[in-house]
């Protein structure tokens, strides 16, 4: 059980929505508080970019990380659903998870999860992607709990759209800049598990250790390894 509430999690992302924020940080803060603070193991959050496509944003493991991205290839899974539909998606049990997404549902399995449940990040009559929470137990949400799954939706939407002014050409390139810092975490990553002979997963780990020790954000403790790399 950890110390944390969820009321502090939320406090924390709504305070940093009212300064100039750092997207990728925020929303690896944000599913790390998901799967601290809901009945769930791992969390993602996948969002649908300009041209209809859909693009991982955040995801609390390397195993999760590669499993999301599987899924917008095949644009097919819990969170296309909740984005295109607008409403919740979820299947709870191995077979309701493999019947409801064939091939896609036997990867989630097959990664060790047998409950999923996607909620959409609504924005002005549209789902604009979906918040992830998968669980190693066969188990649906209380109805509290996926009010609160639900919240962090929302504040995974306003991390990404904010301010409220934002226009289509506008939010597109909201997206992009946190799919760069995306790609910069992936680069740290590899450089990682380079220089200390570090599996994928644990380079990840290492990641958010240092920015969790030093204070700094995901992205940029991301930036200083791929940057130091390059210097040598």
């Amino acid at each position: 059980m950890t110390a944390r509430t969820s009321a502090q999690a939320l406090a924390d992302v709504a305070s940093a929505l009212v300064e100039d924020h750092e997207i990728t940080g925020l929303l690896a803060r944000l599913v790390s508080d998901c799967a601290a603070l809901l009945p769930a193991d791992a969390a993602a959050v996948l969002v649908r970019t300009g041209d209809g496509a859909f693009e991982l944003l955040s995801a609390t493991s390397h195993r999760v990380d590669e499993l999301e991205l599987y899924h917008a290839q095949r644009d097919s899974g819990p969170c296309v659903d909740a984005a295109r539909t607008g409403e919740r998606s979820s299947a709870v049990g191995s077979d309701a998870i493999v019947s409801r997404w064939a091939d896609v549902g036997r990867e989630i399995v097959d990664a060790g999860f047998l409950s999923v449940h996607a909620f959409p990040m609504h924005w002005r009559g549209h789902a604009i992607g979906g918040l992830n929470l998968f669980s190693v137990t066969a188990a649906d949400l209380t109805e509290s709990s996926a009010v609160l799954a639900q919240s962090f939706a929302d504040f995974a939407t306003l991390a990404i759209v904010q301010p409220a002014a934002l226009g289509d050409e506008d939010l597109a390139e909201r997206v992009t800049k946190a799919l760069e810092g995306r790609v910069v975490v992936e680069q740290a990553k590899g450089v990682l598990a380079f220089q200390l002979g570090l599996e994928m997963a644990e380079a990840y780990d290492e990641l958010i250790a240092r920015a969790s020790s030093n204070g700094s954000t995901l992205a940029q403790v991301a930036q200083n390894v791929v940057r130091t790399a390059q210097e040598r």
